[in-house]
């Protein structure tokens, strides 16, 4: 751990904590801190700092940090933001090396509150950590502090980190899970993050001790690149659960590439999550069901589903919930069907996957019998339960005097955790609210009676089918990963990182659009195979031209103003002589001039028209949070149209290019389709890769499009090209 990230125990663990703002008032932030530290338990020194008043709840009030007369681990700074700066200063004058700014009115509140949060960043960078803004701090068991208002929330500690820009979000999550006997390792709401960020916290937390899962509710990343690189390198090794908001493809209009029109938010955390195998998280219930699940059973489960219901219905509605969250629900094997008819009636009941009793108040030999047949099936990862009386009061209301006794109704709740325990193999509860009415309320004590109890035992419950399903598929998909190896070779370009082509054309001048011939010298010199196209400025050069490489040609109009050729009839193709070619020049210019009448015209480009093959799209764009973005798929005139694209975060792995490869639809027409051979997978994966390494060592590229690439079985060639390169990069 380096010492940035080890500096973020003093947030967790801080020895004394000084609360600035902190006044006579009861009513006022700090002195609600203060409150809040010592009904928690709080076991450090305690400071309170204002401009005026002389005690607060048993404290001294000094004027300002520098008249502590002890060292400080950490400022807890709730005061007007105008203020916060200077108290700052003070706090690096006074060397405490961690401060909390709680007070909002910052970057997102409008230009001024982005004038004092930049004074924030600045003053951080003297020798302060600091949390926030507008945030409401860190809560952590072992170290004995809380937010507002966390006075009251358990001295328990566990496995669960969270984190979450959003100061209401952290205190509703973290209340919400309590409930679910979910406990924390370490909260943390970081607000604005000017200084400690998403980035800083997944490193810090990926190496705590304490914390086997880690869970966030992000708005925004500063430092996406670096998340991503974090998230990557940790992967199978502790479960990332991530709640992210926000998706919009907001920017995307402005993009004059294909890759940079079908790149947004959406997009690029979709490759995120590919990458790094992080769990997608949709809703807050998603969020504490899947930790309730890491809870229980901390290495995750396998994804094949065993449902015993006491009832059919629930049967048809498990299984959808199943095949809906991607998990399977297996034949069971002959031998366990055979127990299975030993001990249910003939009638009533089905003993293939999922299983129907036929009974939600079944005799306990004949429920362990089952769960036991079930639990020795090897073709079975995890059991779930659903539709079993286990609360008393349910089944004297639906069962009357036929219900079970109070001692046998105990023991009922014996059988699931003494079958989990005896064969190792993970049971999930459902427990529904049966009834919800206001005179029904004792029901619902009793469920969530039980619910602790099972919790307890390690066996999550859960509300819900559906609610259930989709929490085990989260814990499914981080099972899979644990203990494979990371696959983080990043292809570099044997190629000098100086493209001399590029520097040549930045040096001309020629604005932020490079044409197609400048645009295949580059790639030609990053190792991309390209067809040979030569600029003519008359229709005699054309001929001339065409002559030279041989028919047949194609010609494309060359312009800064023009990106979609075809648009403007500015392409033709398949020109196989001398009066074709010469028709086909004055064509491309009468069109364009009659359709673009202010481009400027540079010429006709002229190459030989490659032999057919399958057309595939390869671009880059560069996100503003996490880097290049790598695009592939089916390419021509309708890529846009069709969108069959796959997007991964650069740079990319030899797996990013082979998995984007198969994500497309159109991999089954590159494998070979209905007598046409397969093209070269492989070249088209050495293509990604040169891309890849060609964007992330030439910064200066804002958007790139290869379209079309032709493949081949024996090899790939890029026929047209497109670089769009920084405005603000070009200095020449």
């Amino acid at each position: 751990m380096n010492n940035g990230i080890k500096d973020l125990d003093l947030f967790f663990y801080p020895r004394s904590i000084a609360i600035v703002g902190a006044s006579e008032a009861l009513n006022s932030y700090g002195a609600r801190y203060i409150q809040a530290l010592l009904d928690f338990g709080y076991t450090g020194r305690i400071y309170a700092v204002n401009h005026n008043g002389n005690e607060v709840l048993g404290y001294k009030i000094y004027r300002t940090v520098l008249d502590i007369p002890d060292s400080v681990d950490l400022a807890a700074i709730c005061v007007p933001n105008r203020f916060v700066p200077e108290i700052l200063r003070s706090c690096v004058k006074k060397q405490i090396p961690a401060a909390i700014v709680l007070s909002a009115g910052f970057s997102e509140s409008g230009e001024e509150g982005r004038r004092l949060e930049q004074e924030i960043v600045e003053i951080a960078a003297q020798g302060i950590r600091v949390m926030g803004p507008n945030c409401f701090g860190t809560y952590c068991p072992a170290g004995g502090i809380t937010i507002v208002p966390g006075g009251h929330f358990p001295r328990e500690g566990g496995g669960i980190a969270l984190i979450a820009q959003s100061g209401q979000l952290s205190e509703g999550i973290t209340g919400r899970s309590f409930g679910e006997g979910i406990r924390f390792s370490k909260v943390a709401s970081y607000g604005n993050a000017c200084n400690i960020n998403e980035a800083d916290l997944l490193e810090y937390l990926m190496q705590d001790k304490e914390t086997r899962v880690f869970s966030a509710y992000l708005e925004g990343v500063k430092n996406g690149k670096r998340f991503f690189e974090i998230a990557r390198q940790n992967d199978g090794k502790k479960p990332v659960v991530l709640w992210k908001v926000g998706l919009t493809r907001s920017g995307s209009a402005a993009a004059t590439s294909h890759t940079g029109s079908m790149a947004g938010g959406s997009t690029t955390w979709d490759a995120f999550f590919r990458q790094t195998h992080a769990i997608k998280i949709n809703t807050m219930e998603e969020l504490i069901d899947t930790n309730v699940g890491f809870s229980c059973l901390p290495s995750g489960c396998g994804k094949r589903v065993a449902l015993v219901s006491g009832g059919g219905a629930g049967t048809v509605i498990g299984a959808d919930a199943c095949e809906n969250a991607g998990l399977l629900m297996p034949a069971f094997s002959a031998q366990t069907e055979n127990q299975l008819r030993a001990v249910l009636p003939a009638v009533g009941t089905s003993v293939r996957n999922p299983l129907d009793i036929g009974n939600p108040h079944p005799p306990l030999a004949q429920l362990n019998a089952v769960l036991e047949a079930v639990a020795s099936d090897e073709n079975i990862d995890v059991i779930v339960i659903r539709r079993i009386f286990f609360s008393i009061k349910v089944s004297k209301f639906f069962s009357g005097t036929a219900a079970p006794s109070f001692e046998e109704q105990e023991q009922l709740l014996q059988i699931p955790i003494s079958v989990k325990n005896k064969y190792q193999k993970p049971i999930v509860i459902i427990l529904t609210e049966e009834l919800t009415g206001v005179g029904d309320i004792d029901l619902e004590l009793e469920r969530r009676k039980i619910r602790d109890y099972f919790f307890s035992h390690g066996i999550p419950v859960y509300l819900t089918e559906h609610r259930a399903f989709t929490a085990l598929a989260n814990l499914s998909r981080f099972k899979e990963r644990v203990g494979r190896p990371v696959a983080l070779q990043i292809h570099t370009s044997s190629q000098s990182r100086q493209n001399t082509a590029l520097s040549k054309a930045l040096k001309d001048g020629r604005g932020v659009l490079l044409d197609e011939i400048q645009s295949k010298e580059i790639l030609k010199e990053a190792g991309i195979n390209v067809t040979e196209t030569v600029i003519a400025r008359s229709k005699e050069e054309a001929v001339k031209i065409s002559q030279t490489i041989g028919f047949p040609v194609v010609m494309k109009i060359v312009s800064p103003q023009i990106t979609h050729k075809s648009d403007v009839g500015g392409v033709k193709l398949g020109l196989k002589t001398a009066r074709q070619v010469e028709g086909a020049y004055d064509d491309i210019i009468s069109s364009v001039r009659r359709n673009v009448p202010d481009a400027l015209i540079e010429g006709v480009a002229v190459q030989q028209m490659a032999r057919s093959g399958v057309e595939l799209v390869i671009g880059a764009t560069k996100d503003p949070q996490f880097g290049y973005l790598i695009m592939f798929g089916l390419g021509g005139t309708l890529v846009e149209v069709l969108q069959d694209v796959a997007f991964r975060i650069s740079p990319l792995t030899g797996e990013d290019a082979a998995e984007m490869i198969r994500q497309v639809k159109c991999y089954r027409l590159l494998k070979g389709f209905r007598g046409q051979p397969p093209v070269d997978i492989a070249a088209l994966e050495n293509m990604l890769l040169k891309v890849s390494s060609f964007v992330e060592n030439n910064p200066v590229i804002k958007e790139l499009d290869i379209n079309p690439i032709i493949a081949y079985s024996d090899g790939a060639v890029a026929v047209d090209a497109r670089i769009i390169v920084e405005r603000e990069d070009i200095q020449h």
